[in-house]
């Protein structure tokens, strides 16, 4: 009953993974430097809009007077500002509910283009047919809001399957603020 034979390998053989230590130990060490060399980079950026930011601000102390507003400009502003005024103050509230009492699942709305100033409404839409377009143009002349309501133009798709007409209306809008 003898030892087991001993078996020594005097010339060791190179694993493969030693090799991957070092090139991830690289790959590692680059990732570094670029990391520095960014964080220096944002840093100059941040103390660069830091400075730029001091700068505004000694400025900003600085008061510059507006120049006088002449008379005439004046008049102008305030025109401006009373037509804006004007538009805010109309019944829109009524136009849009005129327009919801009188919707039809047939019908749909694309655009409503309001001109307070000519006191007129552009409508335009589609129907499924031209006899609920009439029906539709019947029911917004009954209504309070809207009169003298006419068709300015109309067109049958015939290249699609249900053949709705597209349209567009004209009304006069009676606004009273």
């Amino acid at each position: 009953m003898g030892l087991p034979a001993l078996a020594l390998d005097f010339k060791r053989t190179p694993r493969p993974w030693a090799w991957l230590g070092v090139v991830l130990l690289v790959i590692g060490a680059a990732w570094l430097v670029q990391v520095v060399n960014s964080e220096r980079a944002l840093s100059g950026q941040i103390d660069l809009a830091a400075a730029r930011q001091q700068v505004m601000a000694r400025h900003s102390k600085i008061k510059v007077a507006a120049p006088p507003l002449d008379a005439e400009a004046l008049q102008q502003q305030i025109r401006q500002a009373n037509a804006i005024l004007q538009q805010l103050a109309l019944p829109w509230d009524a136009l849009f509910q005129t327009l919801e009492a009188t919707r039809d699942q047939d019908i749909a709305l694309l655009s409503i283009q309001p001109d307070a100033a000519k006191q007129s409404v552009r409508i335009g839409g589609e129907a499924k047919n031209l006899t609920t377009l009439l029906a539709y143009i019947t029911r917004l002349e009954q209504g309070r809001v809207l009169n003298h309501v006419y068709l300015t133009s109309h067109e049958v798709r015939t290249q699609d399957a249900e053949q709705p007409v597209r349209f567009s209306l004209a009304a006069h809008w009676a606004v009273q603020p």
